[in-house]
């Protein structure tokens, strides 16, 4: 089986690219795909109202996925991926190359739902090393958690994880400990380097 694809999804400012930078240092030959190193080339043409947005994220999201799936240089890759999807049509859609791209590739998706608590989500948000491209606006975010709901994949890979009291690297150290339980033996040294 090939390295998983460990999926991060989670409202907008919940921790998903810090977390995901510190999981990268304690997996044995991970790589990160943030989910602006898609947005942004896209939100510099086409603000997120115009009929040309979603078309062109869907192009340059499946482009990339289709190329980790089917390369061979990045075979022995574990891909972190940070995402905010929700459950409506336009988020299972996005997930939809992701599992796509899984399936081709024979990788596992291995799912982390992160949460917060609102004053906590709000607080992040308006961190200073926050991307400008990133979401600032809280009443904003109130409106998201209030009408969307995250995409969820269900199973016995899926792990939520409440991150409120939890520095970047405990929340890295506790999807670790997740990967290695849904891990099997054989492919432990591939993924974790135990």
């Amino acid at each position: 089986m090939a390295p998983p694809f460990v999926y991060i999804n989670g409202y907008p400012g919940v921790g998903k690219y810090t977390i995901a930078k510190e999981l990268v240092k304690l997996l044995a030959n991970a790589q990160l795909l943030d989910n602006h190193l898609l947005i942004d080339p896209v939100a510099a043409l086409y603000e997120r109202s115009m009929p040309e947005y979603q078309g062109l994220r869907k192009y340059v999201r499946k482009g990339l996925l289709d190329s980790i799936a089917t390369s061979t240089s990045l075979k022995d890759v574990t891909w972190i991926f940070t995402d905010s999807q929700s459950s409506d049509a336009v988020g299972s859609a996005a997930v939809a190359d992701y599992i796509h791209a899984a399936e081709t590739r024979g990788s596992p998706i291995i799912s982390i739902i992160l949460n917060c608590t609102l004053e906590e989500n709000c607080y992040r948000m308006n961190a200073e090393s926050r991307g400008k491209t990133k979401l600032h606006d809280c009443e904003v975010l109130i409106e998201v958690r209030e009408t969307e709901e995250l995409y969820l994949f269900g199973g016995d890979r899926e792990f939520p994880l409440n991150v409120t009291d939890l520095t970047a690297y405990a929340a890295a150290r506790k999807i670790h400990d997740f990967i290695k339980k849904v891990t099997p033996k054989e492919d432990a040294k591939l993924v974790l380097g135990d």
